[in-house]
C-alpha cells in the first residue's frame, strides 16, 4: 500500500521551502494509510478471543468506552490532520477543534492522575488541565515529522521507557504492550520509506494521530493503588518536551508569531551542521535513551519520584544546553 502510494503520481506532495529540511517534492500524508491499517487491525484484534492472544482482558471487558473513545480520536485527529495537510487549516481553527476533541474524549474517559505524587485533584480540574497539556503535547508531537525517522525513533524509545513506568500495562501480554505492538507492525511500510533520505513522510494526518494516541493512552490505565503521573510524560519525549518549551518561551520574548512555521528548534538546526540528518537523529536518539536509562536507574535504587524527576530534568536541560553552544558556537559546523 505504501509502496503504491510512493511511486504512483497521485498524493499529497510537500513542496520545500525555506523552512523545510528536505530539498525536493516528497509525498507526506503517510498517515492516512497506516492509522486505518492500525484501527482495523486493533478492532479485528480486540474481537479475537483474549485466551487465544494471551492478553489481560481486564481493560477491555471492564473498561470498553475508554478504549473506543481512544480510538475514535485517534481516527478523527487523523482525519483533521490530513485535511490540514490539504487546506493548510488556520492555526486557531485547528487548535480549537483539538481542544475540543480532546476535551470530549477526557469527558468520556474521565481520568484519575497525580501530579508528582500528589492525589484528590477535583475530576473537572484535571480535565481542563489535561486538554490544554496534552493538545501542546500533540502539536509538538507534531514538529517531530520535520526530519526523516525523528519520529518513528522516538516512539520507539517512548515505548521502552513507557515499559519502566507502568510495567502492569505497557509489557506483554497487557493491552498498552499489545497496542503499541499493532501500531508499529501497521507503520512498517511507512517506516521502511522514511528512512533518510525520505521518500514519504507521515504529514499531520499521521503525527497529530500518534500524538493523541500516545499522549492519551496512559489515561486508560485506572488502577488506583498505581496512578498515572503528569509528570512520567516528560519521560516519553524529555529533549523534545525542553527544545519546544524552550523555542517557545523565545519566540514570546522575541515577539514572534507563536504558531507560525520555522526552522528553530535545535533538532533543525543540528542538520544544518556536518552531523547531517541522520547524525543528528542518532545524536537525539541518544540523549533520549540516556534519560530512559538513567530513570530506570534511579528508580532501582530507590529515589522517590520528585527527587527523580528532578535530578533528570536538571541532566536534561544541561545536555540540552551543551547541544545548542556547540551549535551555535559552530563547533560542529
Amino acid at each position: 500500500m505504501h509502496t503504491f502510494y510512493v511511486v504512483s503520481r497521485f498524493g499529497v506532495k510537500d513542496v520545500p521551502n525555506e523552512r523545510s529540511l528536505h530539498d525536493t517534492v516528497t509525498k507526506k500524508s503517510g498517515g492516512m494509510f497506516f492509522i486505518p491499517v492500525f484501527l482495523l487491525s486493533t478492532f479485528l484484534f480486540l474481537l479475537t478471543p483474549s485466551e487465544s492472544i494471551g492478553i489481560d482482558p481486564f481493560f477491555i471487558l471492564n473498561e470498553p468506552l475508554d478504549l473506543y473513545l481512544l480510538l475514535a480520536g485517534v481516527f478523527v485527529f487523523s482525519i483533521l490532520g490530513f485535511v490540514d495537510d490539504l487546506y493548510h487549516l488556520t492555526p486557531k481553527l485547528r487548535l480549537f477543534v483539538e481542544l475540543g476533541i480532546v476535551f470530549f474524549c477526557l469527558w468520556g474517559i474521565q481520568p484519575n492522575v497525580s501530579f508528582l505524587g500528589f492525589e484528590l485533584i477535583p475530576s473537572f480540574i484535571q480535565i481542563v488541565f489535561l486538554t490544554i497539556f496534552l493538545v501542546f503535547g500533540i502539536n509538538l508531537v507534531n514538529f517531530m515529522d520535520g526530519m526523516d525517522w525523528y519520529l518513528v525513533t522516538t516512539f520507539a524509545i517512548c515505548f521502552i521507557s513507557l515499559g519502566f513506568i507502568l510495567p502492569n500495562f505497557y509489557t506483554k501480554p497487557n493491552l498498552g504492550y499489545s497496542l503499541y505492538a499493532v501500531l508499529f507492525v501497521s507503520m512498517f511500510g511507512f517506516i521502511f520509506y522514511n528512512f533518510p533520505k525520505a521518500k514519504l513522510f507521515m504529514g499531520d494526518s499521521g503525527s497529530l494521530a500518534l500524538g493523541f494516541f500516545g499522549s492519551v493512552l496512559p489515561l486508560l490505565y485506572q488502577n488506583h493503588s498505581d496512578l498515572w503521573d503528569v509528570s512520567d510524560y516528560f519521560y516519553l519525549f524529555p529533549f523534545f518536551w525542553i527544545d519546544g518549551v524552550t523555542i517557545l518561551i523565545k519566540r514570546f520574548f522575541q515577539k514572534k508569531h507563536l504558531f507560525q512555521a520555522h526552522r528553530e528548534h535545535l533538532y533543525q538546526k543540528l542538520t544544518e551542521t556536518k552531523l547531517g540528518k541522520i547524525g543528528s537523529l542518532v545524536v537525539f536518539s541518544l540523549l533520549n535513551v540516556m534519560v530512559v536509562c538513567f530513570h530506570f536507574l534511579l528508580r532501582e535504587f530507590g529515589f522517590g519520584k520528585i527527587t527523580i524527576f528532578l535530578i533528570l530534568f536538571v541532566i536534561s536541560i544541561l545536555c540540552y544546553g551543551i547541544v545548542w553552544f556547540s551549535v551555535t558556537r559552530k563547533n560542529l559546523a
